[in-house]
């Protein structure tokens, strides 16, 4: 059974990806070093990031910068995203401070259908019909699809530089959060508080509070009932144990608060949800570990796209001349302004 999860590895060009599509389940926090590109084909799903929190619908698009702390936790059962992750040494050859680079990239209910997000979608399936080439020619064309992927990026998402100062920040508090999460990961089960935190990490418990919002856009404390909430559903798909009990033993004070809680996040009470496993259809998202589709499973999905006949998968069109021309006066425009800027400072030496 062939699993929709490929990586492929150029180091003469300075390739390094990994595609695949996978089941989002739980919520879930991570970081890397990687460009991360999510594409949501099937379902809802939410993203926090940046101190923001986005509700991302099927055929939403988003891009995470490298070392951003970010969450994703599914909004309806079965929900399904194809990830692409770049390592940012791709753009060393062009950009001499890749590492600075930050791109904002995220589609809406207004913008999904652009034709730029449409880009981005047809090629990243390209992408992964090409992925698992053999052949040189195979190997030539999948890597042109990479390059054009990312010149979509820069041409109509132009990433901005940010300070190596900003970077070095990002970083200390990407490795702060990290040590918070995974003590709060490791104990939830127990009564944590803004205190606790602080003796664990070595920093005072208002500057905790700032940057696990800033992280995860949501505070210790959301993040701490989320947690619970995931460990709890895990536990649900065991019939033998009362819910009373999964609630005790998950962090909830009573009965009462884990059912109230579970609804508002879930959609359903614990009981409904346990009733709903029963039919099969979201075992799947009860699993730990990222569950990736099927060959059969992917398809089928871009069938049902095809059968529907949405716009969003169609062939990209040609960039246009316009782009190219705006761009170009956009250039000449800012090379104009720096030769008057010299011409002045040489004026004011004179």
């Amino acid at each position: 059974m062939k699993l929709m999860h490929h990586s492929w590895k150029n180091k003469q060009r300075d390739i390094d990806v990994t595609q695949y599509v996978y089941y989002i389940n739980a919520y879930h926090y991570n970081w890397h070093k990687a460009i991360e590109l999510i594409i949501v084909l099937r379902g809802n799903i939410e993203v926090s990031i940046d101190n923001q929190h986005y509700i991302l619908e099927e055929d939403d698009v988003i891009l995470i910068n490298p070392n951003v702390g970010h969450a994703t936790l599914a909004k309806t059962p079965e929900s399904v995203a194809m990830l692409i992750h770049l390592d940012p040494i791709y753009f060393q050859s062009y950009y001499p401070n890749y590492r600075l680079l930050h791109f904002t990239c995220i589609s809406n209910s207004k913008t999904r259908d652009d034709m730029r997000f449409n880009k981005l979608r047809k090629l990243s399936v390209d992408m992964m019909k090409a992925i698992d080439a053999k052949t040189p020619p195979e190997n030539i064309y999948f890597e042109s699809l990479l390059h054009q992927l990312a010149t979509t990026l820069v041409m109509y998402f132009s990433p901005k530089e940010m300070s190596s100062t900003d970077i070095a920040g990002h970083k200390e508090k990407t490795e702060v959060v990290k040590e918070i999460i995974e003590f709060i990961n490791e104990n939830y089960k127990q009564r944590i508080t803004l205190d606790d935190l602080s003796k664990v990490s070595g920093y005072h418990k208002s500057y905790i509070s700032q940057i696990v919002k800033e992280q995860l856009g949501i505070n210790y404390y959301d993040y701490l009932t989320r947690v619970r909430l995931r460990e709890a559903t895990y536990a649900l798909a065991n019939f033998d144990d009362k819910i009373a009990d999964i609630a005790l033993t998950h962090g909830f004070s009573e009965v009462k608060a884990f059912n109230t809680t579970f609804k508002k996040s879930f959609g359903k009470t614990p009981s409904e949800y346990r009733g709903y496993l029963t039919t099969g259809k979201v075992l799947i998202n009860m699993l730990k570990e990222k569950t990736y589709l099927t060959e059969k499973e992917y398809n089928e999905i871009l069938k049902q796209k095809q059968k529907d006949n949405l716009p969003n998968y169609d062939s990209p069109e040609v960039i246009e001349k316009e782009t190219l021309v705006n761009q170009n006066s956009q250039y000449i425009k800012e090379i104009e302004k720096a030769l008057h800027d010299t011409l002045l400072k040489i004026k004011k030496i004179q």
